[in-house]
C-alpha cells in the first residue's frame, strides 16, 4: 500500500493501489508524500476539523457535514479519543460534502463518508490512517476510496502518505480531463496542510 510510494513524491498517476474497503480492482492512484514537522496525533486533528480547512486548504476550503458520526471515544484510536468531545468532526461514519475549487470557475461538490480511522505499525513505527470513500451516483463519477497515513519518523515528525485509488469505467475521464487541476489541487492541499500543522507543531489535547 502507502510502503510503496517513494518519499517526497509530488501528486502523480501510479498504477492503482488497493483500499482498505474498496479492495483490489481498481483503475488508476494518484499519490504523494511528504515530510511534516508535526505529531500524527497533530496532523489528525487539523485534518478531521472542518472549521479548520478555511485556514490551510485553498483547494477545498469548506467542508459541509451532512450526518454527524455517533462514534463514541472508543471507536476511535487512543491518541485522538478528544477529538471526540469537539462537534462536528469527521470520524467513522460521518458523512460530509467537499467544496472543491478546481479552478476560479470550476467549483464542484464531492460527497464522502469516512470509512476508516485507526492507528497502524509499520517497521516498528507507529501511525494514524485515516480513510473516506466517495458516497455519490458512480454513473456520474468514479468509485474511489482516498487513504491519508501518518507515520512518526526519527526527526520526532512524521511521514505522510497519500493515494486516492479510482475504480470503474469513468477513470480515463478523470485523468484526460481533470488530471493536472487534480495534481495541482492536492499539491495546494499537501502543502497547506504541511504549513498549517507545523506552525503549531504539538497536538492541543
Amino acid at each position: 500500500m502507502a510502503a510503496q510510494i517513494a518519499p517526497n513524491q509530488a501528486p502523480t498517476f501510479v498504477a492503482a493501489i488497493p483500499t482498505p474497503t474498496l479492495g483490489e480492482g481498481g483503475s488508476a492512484s494518484v499519490a504523494f508524500s511528504t515530510t511534516i514537522a508535526a505529531s500524527p496525533t497533530r496532523c489528525l486533528e487539523i485534518l478531521l476539523d472542518p472549521s479548520t480547512y478555511p485556514t490551510w486548504n485553498r483547494w477545498i476550503p469548506r467542508v459541509d457535514v451532512v450526518s454527524a458520526s455517533t462514534a463514541s471515544e472508543a471507536a476511535v484510536p487512543e491518541l485522538l479519543a478528544h477529538v471526540t468531545r469537539k462537534p462536528n468532526q469527521l470520524l467513522p461514519g460521518t458523512q460530509f460534502d467537499f467544496e472543491v475549487h478546481m479552478s476560479a470557475s470550476n467549483i464542484r461538490k464531492t460527497e464522502l463518508e469516512l470509512s476508516v480511522l485507526e492507528e497502524f505499525e509499520r517497521n516498528g513505527r507507529k501511525g494514524l490512517r485515516v480513510c473516506w470513500k466517495t458516497r455519490g451516483n458512480p454513473w456520474l463519477a468514479p468509485r474511489a476510496e482516498r487513504v491519508q497515513e501518518f507515520l512518526e519518523n526519527v526527526e520526532g515528525g512524521c511521514d505522510y502518505t497519500n493515494y486516492e485509488t479510482f475504480h470503474g469505467p469513468l477513470t480515463w475521464a478523470v485523468k484526460a480531463f481533470a488530471g493536472k487541476q487534480l495534481r495541482d489541487g492536492l499539491t495546494l492541499w499537501m502543502n497547506g496542510l504541511k504549513a498549517e500543522a507545523e506552525a503549531k507543531p504539538d497536538s492541543l489535547e
